[in-house]
């Protein structure tokens, strides 16, 4: 910004020479006046009544709680809702979903790790087939027991590339889950995450899956789709 200019520097100290002196109890009273005004407490004033044999076209143009004799209607109050049963409302609505879910219980008791000993361990090569979308297999990483909620992590590669999916246990979507092959070992982890690391990683399992279908078609005695009987 530009500064001012020097001759206006010099003229401002006129001011001063221009104001009234006053002295400095004055200023110190009129201070304290104007301190005492805006403090001054003022008493709210009386309303005034109405005057009486008001017709009642007039009093109808006034609010109800300015007419003479307000009338006061009875507020109906309805009375507080009963209290639940059950202890464990989130609970219960979970078990009410995974009844409707998973009715005969083998998908839970097929991730229940901790109780059923026959249940998908991390480790283990799974397959997974959906109502809409091709089948999905993988090494399966990490379990995620959450109730309704329960998830599992696939993994496999596809074209040299990695690729990883969430499913959930309990989705409408999954028509299946089948168990591949089974660890050789109990894994120390809960959650194989080192196995995306290139040392570790198992690679495909499309041959594993391949192998396991041919097995279950030789016992099934099912054949291919474009393949027919003869007689």
């Amino acid at each position: 910004m530009a500064s001012s200019s020097p001759i206006l520097q010099q003229l401002g100290c006129f001011r001063s020479l221009l104001l009234k002196p006053q002295s400095l109890s004055s200023t110190v009273n009129n201070q304290i006046g104007r301190r005492a005004l805006s403090t001054v407490y003022s008493a709210k004033p009386e309303p005034k009544p109405l005057p009486k044999n008001l017709p009642e076209q007039f009093l109808r143009q006034l609010p109800l709680r300015m007419r003479p004799n307000p009338e006061r209607k009875e507020r109906k109050i309805p009375p507080p809702p009963p209290a639940p049963q059950c202890k464990d409302p989130v609970n219960a609505v979970q078990e009410a979903q995974l009844a409707q879910l998973d009715p005969t219980g083998e998908r839970r008791a097929l991730f229940d790790y901790r109780r059923s000993p026959r249940s998908v361990k991390v480790g283990d090569v799974l397959r997974v087939t959906f109502k809409n979308g091709d089948p999905f297999s993988g090494v399966c990483l990490s379990i995620r027991l959450r109730g309704i909620d329960t998830s599992f992590l696939l993994r496999n590669q596809l074209t040299r590339v990695g690729v990883e999916m969430s499913i959930k246990v309990f989705s409408p979507n999954v028509e299946s889950v089948e168990i591949v092959q089974r660890a050789e070992k109990r894994k120390r982890r809960a959650r194989l995450y080192y196995m995306r690391k290139p040392k570790h990683d198992m690679g495909s399992v499309e041959n594993l899956v391949a192998n396991y279908l041919r097995q279950k078609r030789s016992l099934t005695g099912k054949r291919g789709g474009g393949q027919t009987k003869r007689r």
